[in-house]
């Protein structure tokens, strides 16, 4: 009788962590999109002192699994500036032909961007964050690490402080 019970336990046990398990990891598309839009960082590979792939980089593994190009459209437009780099290299990867039209805006553009590359976290001139995609070969995204960095950058420019 007793095995029964403990049988019992720990089917109940399994069930439970199952169900909040798949609770969290079924997220709908508006949340991940929205998530993205308002991102802090623009971050590809592994990041923090943890060596952790960054949410902003999980939200756009998801929304690429869609391959949908509109969805990096509309998040181009809708998004703050680290939400629209994501978007450039979804729009890249599924849309080649279509990238310098949404690229062409950012490249003289003096603004900056927050990212994120290892330990590593400060602003970018925005420019040289392009340069950088401009770089990347597409078919080893998004399972690659870091973007390339920009070998053209101004020394001093986009100075980054440890975290």
């Amino acid at each position: 009788m007793l095995r029964r019970e403990q049988f019992v336990s720990c089917w109940i046990i399994a069930v439970s962590l199952l169900t909040a398990s798949m609770a969290t990891a079924e997220e709908s598309f508006s949340t991940i999109f929205d998530r993205l839009a308002k991102v802090e960082i623009f971050a590809f590979g592994p990041v923090g002192y943890a060596g952790r792939i960054s949410q902003g980089e999980k939200d756009f593994r998801s929304i690429l699994a869609r391959s949908s190009v509109v969805d990096f459209e509309k998040l181009y437009r809708t998004g703050n500036i680290q939400a629209k780099f994501y978007a450039l290299i979804g729009i890249r990867k599924l849309s080649p032909e279509r990238y310098d039209e949404f690229a062409r805006p950012l490249r003289t553009s003096k603004e900056e961007v927050e990212t994120a590359h290892g330990c590593i976290v400060g602003k970018e001139p925005v420019a040289d964050v392009i340069k950088q995609i401009d770089a990347t070969n597409m078919s080893l995204i998004p399972y690659s690490g870091s973007l390339p960095s920009s070998k053209s950058a101004k020394p001093g420019a986009g100075q980054r402080t440890p975290t």
